[in-house]
């Protein structure tokens, strides 16, 4: 990434031109492409769809090369109707193991983050919060964006998945959303953010009140990544005499388009296009910016050899000298878009938990069913519930409802 361009005036220079280039030639080439059906990264898209997507992908980039982010402590506390922020607890005491050693490596400690209630009843106050309800299930989120972009906060595109999510279960009246640290240039690498995750489900556990049988985890894309790291924390040292407080695994965990392979570069899954420019997803191709921006920055010291090897970073790693099982994970929901970039090791993450935790075939009796609930949408691109403009409706209202229909059988099967 050319330093000029975080740096002024190269970057307003930089933005300027790109504006008018992208308003003058890139928009009227885009939508002159996505007219002819075989010309589009999916004849079956729009061309609206075909259209936007191309668009955020340059954003995504122009963002990535001028450094365009905004970190966890830039986006001011905000509350309305349904929505209060608190702050959680630093959990120094539950840092043991390898994560006290990673830790130490990377000189991150423990802080003060803020989270984000998100309430069906826009009557609820922060007194109403303080204690869970006899049998309540919450959603707990952790939000995307590679670790270097976005945010649990009401402006993100994460508090309309949330809020999508939980009124799919009349038993979810609440999100809780934890505002976890942003990696940066100087700041909070590996393991910050699952420090951080860890504390929100500390709190959610020994100051709300609930029960882990009662949790369901949500992560997407780097979330989803997060969401396995802390739930196999959880197993490693649930009961080690070091950690007394640290609480037991979740009921269950939805992970939508997860980043399972910190060091993957495939796109040998995409159909070919007549134009290499146009292709069908957005995010984590080997030439988007942002992504090998966000690995370097997201492993910092621990250097990126280490994430082929460490199964807290990498679970859907190829190396062959990578040990691990997921035998005493929960009952888990995987999301997928036939056209987006992280399928492979979406499926590889897939085939790793249904060996060792059953595949659930909804025609089965359920003693026999396994663990694994897997969507794959045949045209939808990397987390389609979190893309903006209301792009792919069709795949957001059929991922939606297989959701809601695992949400629903696993209440049946709790209660």
């Amino acid at each position: 990434m050319p330093l000029s361009l975080r740096n002024q005036p190269f970057r307003t220079l930089y933005l300027t031109f790109d504006f008018v280039g992208t308003v003058l030639v890139r928009a009227p080439l885009w939508l002159l492409l996505s007219i002819p059906k075989s010309w589009r990264p999916r004849a079956s898209w729009s061309i609206k769809d075909s259209f936007l997507i191309q668009l955020l992908r340059h954003f995504i980039s122009v963002r990535s090369r001028t450094c365009l982010y905004k970190t966890e402590s830039n986006y001011p506390i905000h509350e309305e109707k349904g929505v209060h922020c608190v702050w959680v607890d630093p959990v120094p005491k539950l840092i043991v193991g390898d994560l006290a050693i990673w830790s130490r490596a990377a000189s991150v400690s423990s802080k003060p983050v803020r989270g984000y209630w998100y309430c069906k009843n826009t009557s609820a106050t922060p007194n109403t919060l303080r204690m869970a309800s006899s049998g309540e299930k919450i959603l707990y989120s952790l939000h995307g964006g590679a670790y270097t972009s976005g945010t649990a906060h009401p402006s993100g595109t994460n508090a309309k998945l949330v809020r999508d999510i939980m009124h799919l279960d009349s038993r979810i009246n609440r999100t809780f959303a934890i505002e976890y640290r942003l990696s940066s240039d100087a700041s909070n690498p590996f393991p910050a953010a699952l420090i951080d995750a860890l504390a929100g489900y500390h709190y959610l556990v020994h100051s709300i009140g609930f029960n882990p049988l009662d949790i369901v985890i949500e992560g997407s894309a780097s979330g989803g990544n997060l969401a396995l790291a802390l739930t196999r924390y959880l197993i490693d040292y649930y009961g080690h005499s070091d950690v007394p407080e640290l609480p037991d695994v979740p009921e269950s965990l939805i992970l939508l388009s997860p980043w399972v392979d910190i060091l993957a570069n495939d796109e040998t899954h995409i159909e070919p296009t007549i134009r290499s420019w146009l292709v069908s997803d957005y995010m984590f191709g080997p030439r988007c910016p942002m992504t090998n921006y966000s690995k370097q920055i997201f492993l910092g010291p621990h250097g990126i050899d280490v994430a082929a090897l460490n199964e807290y970073i990498s679970p859907s790693s190829r190396h062959p000298l990578i040990e691990l099982d997921f035998e005493d994970f929960p009952r888990t929901f995987i999301s997928s878009g036939a056209a987006e970039n992280l399928l492979p090791q979406i499926r590889l993450l897939r085939d790793r938990m249904v060996r060792d935790l059953g595949y659930d075939t909804r025609g089965a009796e359920k003693s026999l069913r396994g663990k694994v609930t897997y969507h794959e949408a045949a045209e939808a691109s990397h987390n389609c519930l979190a893309l903006p403009f209301a792009i792919q409706q069709d795949a957001r209202r059929g991922l939606l409802a297989a959701i809601g229909e695992w949400l629903v059988d696993c209440t049946t099967e709790t209660t």
